[in-house]
């Protein structure tokens, strides 16, 4: 069984991921919004009734714009910590919620999701392996700094969506740090020595 995967949109206009099997799919993340996202879907040949779950990495606009809209209309679950749901302002049904914790590798059909904690400033940051048949996926957001465990599930990862802010101005300001490289500097710093 294949595995197929899509960056629907990336960046800080928004972020959904889609990777998914012939059966089973997961979205990490749905920064755009509902109509969007099924205008995408649809261009891309992929059926929304395959997404049986949405991870979300944080709590900011960016990553959360359509999720209660898609949950709602498609009745997805989603995984979100519960720092993350109470920094987010996300009304969402109950009977949808669904707590994941790092390291714990969460089962949606074939698919195996794991999430680990990142630094980014945010509630309770984090990215996502997702794995079917041993192939690898990873799902690294917001990646400013390649910390260890970044570092570490990336050399996992047979592939791997992975994106950074790049204005050094405007993190300096927002995390008040001061870094010696650029963001998307750091975070391509990793890449050439890590893969599997």
């Amino acid at each position: 069984m294949s595995l197929f995967i899509a960056s629907l949109n990336s960046g800080s206009n928004g972020n959904c991921y889609y990777i998914g099997n012939d059966n089973e799919a997961v979205f990490v993340d749905a920064g755009i919004s509902c109509r969007e996202t099924e205008r995408r879907m649809k261009r891309l040949d992929l059926p929304i009734n395959r997404i049986k779950a949405i991870f979300i990495s944080h709590e900011h606009d960016d990553h959360i714009k359509g999720v209660e809209t898609l949950s709602l209309k498609y009745q997805i679950p989603v995984y979100i910590t519960d720092d993350t749901l109470s920094g987010s302002g996300l009304k969402l049904k109950k009977q949808f919620v669904f707590p994941f914790e790092k390291f714990k590798p969460i089962n949606i059909g074939n698919l195996t999701v794991t999430a680990f904690p990142k630094f980014h400033d945010a509630t309770n940051p984090h990215s996502f392996v997702i794995s079917h048949n041993k192939i690898n996926v990873g799902v690294f957001t917001d990646v400013g700094i390649a910390c260890k465990e970044v570092i570490k599930y990336f050399k996992l990862c047979h592939a791997a969506f992975l994106e950074s802010n790049y204005d050094e101005h405007m993190l300096v300001r927002k995390l008040s740090l001061s870094f010696k490289k650029p963001n998307s500097q750091r975070a391509r710093s990793f890449i050439k020595p890590a893969g599997p």
